[in-house]
């Protein structure tokens, strides 16, 4: 079974929609206001909407722990921003990384996407993994990414690594502040 070519526009539309509104929500203030924009410390404000902005947008298309069921090798789930419906034997793509929670610790996320269109982020605790461990070991995938072969345990990784990865992780999560503040201060300069 594959995701509907109108639930895939759907999801299109809508993270189209929203990175073109955080654009605006970081380009737009300073170009109005001018110079002064810069003078008044005022492009920190940008830059936290350019790092708080896209994982807003990806949690939109995250399903919590008990938001998501599989049934005859399809994984569908409700999310912010819609139903999504991806098929795990037509696997295209799985990523997963770690991030840290209130509740547990950390929570694992697995991103998978199907060949025809459907994406979906799982927030997976450690009794589901062997569902998504499964699905790729039986059916592959077009791509896994090193860190997702270590999360499900289809590869050994060794101990530096994991703290590595979540530097690496700390700096992309940084760096959209930064990019969004001096975005903001060259607009303002125009």
């Amino acid at each position: 079974m594959s995701a509907s070519t109108a639930a895939v526009r759907r999801r299109r539309t809508f993270f189209a929609v929203g990175w073109a509104v955080l654009l605006l929500a970081i380009v737009l203030p300073p170009l109005v206001v001018g110079p002064a924009f810069v003078d008044s410390g005022a492009p920190i404000v940008s830059g936290l909407v350019a790092a708080i902005g896209p994982a807003i947008l990806l949690d939109a298309g995250t399903a919590r722990r008990k938001g998501w069921r599989v049934a005859g090798g399809v994984v569908r789930a409700r999310t912010w921003s819609g139903a999504r419906e991806v098929d795990l034997t037509d696997l295209a793509t799985v990523r997963a990384w770690e991030m840290p929670s209130k509740s547990s610790g950390s929570a694992t996320l697995v991103s998978v996407a199907d060949r025809s269109g459907g994406w979906v982020i799982l927030t997976v605790a450690d009794k589901h993994m062997h569902l998504l461990t499964d699905a790729v070991r039986s059916h592959g995938a077009g791509y896994v990414s090193p860190w997702a072969q270590a999360l499900l345990g289809l590869k050994p990784t060794r101990w530096y690594v994991s703290g590595a990865r979540m530097l690496g992780f700390a700096v992309v999560s940084i760096a959209p502040l930064v990019a969004g503040a001096l975005l903001a201060a060259a607009a303002a300069q125009r």
